[in-house]
């Protein structure tokens, strides 16, 4: 008998098959697991930056409006103190200006009209100057007014463009007696909102 080991061919086939199955089936199944952790992580990074976005639109809604809130009761305060602070000194000293305002607008000459303009005009530069509106001219601290403190400044522009028409053409403007009472009750209205007459 020959002591020779004798090779068995489908015996080393079914081994390195059997093998090739092992590795195919390993390298799948790593692929699976692998893509399935891609997406795994992909879909909590989506939700994570959903949540996160919804949150901080949520924050700048709010800080947009506690800013308002803020800004609006500040202001607020500020000008009631402000008034508070100077209601004796207006109440005192302006009403002896507005009353000769009044006077003179109900004079019957037209050279009175202008000068009841123009001093109803100084009376309101000086009263948003006390007020703490920035400028050097009336023309500037209603440019820096707050409309929605300053509800009445339409009207404030309109009269001291009335002003201006009148300081800077003098007589050759024709002022009318109507014309004139129209602009000292445009600046009286504004001078109610600051409550100093």
């Amino acid at each position: 008998m020959d002591s020779t080991p004798s090779v068995n061919p489908e015996y080393i086939f079914a081994h390195a098959v059997d093998s090739l199955l092992k590795i195919h089936f390993f390298v799948d199944l790593s692929a699976h697991h692998l893509t399935s952790t891609i997406f795994f992580w992909m879909e909590t990074i989506g939700i994570f930056g959903m949540v996160l976005t919804v949150l901080l639109v949520v924050l700048v809604v709010y800080v947009r409006i506690r800013t308002h809130q803020v800004e609006h009761g500040g202001f607020h305060h500020l000008e009631h103190e402000e008034h508070a602070r100077h209601a004796h000194t207006e109440h005192v000293g302006t009403n002896s200006r507005w009353d000769t305002v009044v006077a003179l607008v109900n004079s019957p000459n037209d050279g009175d009209w202008r000068r009841a303009i123009l001093e109803a005009d100084v009376m309101l530069a000086q009263l948003l100057s006390d007020r703490g509106y920035p400028g050097d001219t009336l023309g500037e601290q209603l440019k820096h007014a707050n409309p929605l403190q300053f509800t009445t400044i339409n009207l404030a522009w309109e009269a001291h463009k009335m002003r201006n028409t009148v300081a800077h053409l003098g007589e050759a403007f024709p002022l009318t007696e109507r014309d004139a009472k129209a602009t000292i009750e445009l600046y009286r209205r504004v001078f109610e909102e600051f409550g100093i007459l």
